[in-house]
This record gives structure tokens, sequence and C-alpha cells, in this order.
């Protein structure tokens, strides 16, 4: 007798058994782990989504600080979203708002560039890239409209320099030719169509 036919064998049957068995602990293992790769992928959205919410709430916070009662169930909150029925009308309507809080302070916006929203429920996150250029004195009155501002309007990152041909403008000081990169980001709101 040899070694090899002294080795017990699976039969069909038992090989069968066998398979089913781990393909039965895989399906099980698997659906062990749905939920936690589930709450796992929600609390990310979860926080993210708290972030927005604190940031709201101090933007109305700062925006309200003793002068209005805070905000109620029955107070109108449609003026702090942007106005539109759908994303891209939303993002025209942040593109001609930027361009007027620019032009009223005295900014000349050179480009603005769309970025691509975020939707959700009726909730467009409406991002946009505005350079415009001015004096210093213009920029800071362009950026406190944009932050004190209906609707709300959050500056998200800022780039402030001097063109390199305002250095050599003679006696214009260089804080009177400022070049500004703003990266803003709003948000829409309308109610879904049926």
């Amino acid at each position: 007798m040899s070694a090899a036919s002294g080795k017990r064998k699976l039969s069909a049957r038992g090989l069968t058994g066998l398979v089913l068995v781990i393909a039965a602990l895989a399906v099980m293992a698997a659906a062990a782990a749905l939920p936690f790769a589930w709450y796992s992928a929600s609390t990310a959205e979860l926080a993210e989504s708290r972030n927005v919410l604190r940031l709201l709430e101090a933007k109305l916070k700062n925006a309200t600080r003793g002068e209005r009662p805070p905000l109620v169930v029955s107070d109108d909150i449609a003026p702090m979203f942007v106005s539109g029925t759908t994303p891209g009308l939303a993002l025209a309507e942040l593109q001609r708002l930027a361009g007027k809080l620019a032009q009223d302070n005295g900014m000349v916006v050179e480009r603005t560039q769309l970025l691509p929203t975020e939707n959700s429920g009726g909730l467009a996150v409406l991002r946009m890239e505005i350079e415009t250029s001015g004096s210093l004195a213009d920029l800071r009155g362009y950026l406190l409209a944009i932050e004190t501002g209906e609707p709300l309007i959050f500056i998200k990152e800022a780039t402030i320099g001097v063109p390199a041909a305002a250095g050599d403008a003679g006696a214009a000081l260089p804080s009177d030719h400022l070049s500004v990169a703003l990266q803003v980001e709003a948000y829409g709101w309308w109610e879904a169509l049926p």
C-alpha cells in the first residue's frame, strides 16, 4: 500500500458540503461587515454636515450679534440662500452677486471661474473663483460686503498680491494696485420640481 493511497479522500458529497460551508461563512462575514462599512461611510458625511452647520451658525451669530433676536422656526431663511431654480441658475446668480459687490466697492473683476457644485436634496454647495483688482481700501469694503451680506457667501481661500508692474508705477503705492484671487462658497436652495 502506497502513502498516497493511505490518505483519505473527500467524497463528492463531502466536497460539495465543504464548498457550501465556506460560501455560507463568506456571506455571513460580508453581512457582519456591512453595518460597519455603512457606519464609517455615513460618519464622514455626518461630520461634513456638522461642519457646514457650525459655519452657518457662526455666520448667523456674527451677522445678528445684538441687533436681532436669534432665528426661530417661523423666520424666512430664503434670503440666506442664493436664488435659482437649478444649480446652473444659482451659479449664475452667485456670479452676478460677486460682480455687483465688486463694482459697488470699487473693485474690478478680472475673471470668474465656476467650480463643481455638490447637490443633495434641493441644497447645492456653489463654489466659484474670483480674480479682482483694486486698492486696499476697496478690497476691505469688498470683503466686508461679501462676509456680512445676504445671501450668505463664505470666503474659503484668499490670495492677495501686488502685480510686478504696480511696483514700477512711480508715485502710486503698491496697496493701490492689489491683485486678489478669492475662492468663495455659497448655498443654493430650491424646491424640487414634481
